[in-house]
């Protein structure tokens, strides 16, 4: 993953601005639901599409489909929706949905499903900066280190920011947290 110079710095800055417009403290959990109506965006689980498609849906939310979709958005006019796959965990959810919303604050323009070959579109630098951003909004970098200073089990933060433990552990890497931590101390 080769992000673009100061990508990060402006993907951290890109958290704390969305706290500081919702009223929250740098270090404070976000939850994906209160973002994404901050950012007048419709959230839309993918069981309410079971009467419009019972096998498809049934699929898709069972153990079998489960890594076959996760969320996507789709622009309905000037309206953006993130469908998101409610057979997930809460935590995969709110990383699917975080996900989803980090393409829209960064700007990135909506593609058809599928291209002229008939294969799903995909833009692999697009995709690095949303998995950066994502995880970046749900565990800012002063919730990483504030996490590291508590030096709370590495489960009870992650079920205080509403993500996996493999989330939070990325998080309190990539953010130097326990070194910055000890620094502190």
């Amino acid at each position: 993953m080769a992000l673009r110079r100061g990508f990060k710095t402006e993907a951290n800055a890109t958290s704390r601005e969305i706290r500081a417009e919702l009223g929250l403290a740098n270090d404070a959990p976000l939850c994906p639901f209160v973002t994404a109506k901050h950012l007048e965006v419709e959230v839309v689980k993918l069981s309410a599409f079971t009467a419009q498609h019972p096998e498809a849906v049934d699929y898709l939310i069972g153990s079998m489909g489960q890594t076959e979709f996760s969320a996507i958005t789709v622009c309905i006019g000037t309206q953006r929706v993130v469908i998101y796959n409610d057979g997930h965990s809460p935590a995969r959810c709110a990383a699917n949905i975080m996900h989803e919303l980090s393409h829209l604050l960064l700007l990135h323009p909506p593609h058809p499903l599928c291209g002229e070959n008939g294969k799903r579109h995909f833009d692999a630098s697009l995709e690095d900066e949303a998995n950066w951003l994502g995880p970046a909004l749900l565990v800012s970098d002063e919730a990483a280190v504030a996490v590291a200073k508590r030096n709370i089990a590495l489960s009870s933060a992650a079920n205080e920011y509403g993500v996996s433990r493999q989330l939070m552990q990325m998080r309190l890497n990539v953010t130097g947290a326990h070194r910055r931590a000890s620094r502190a101390a």
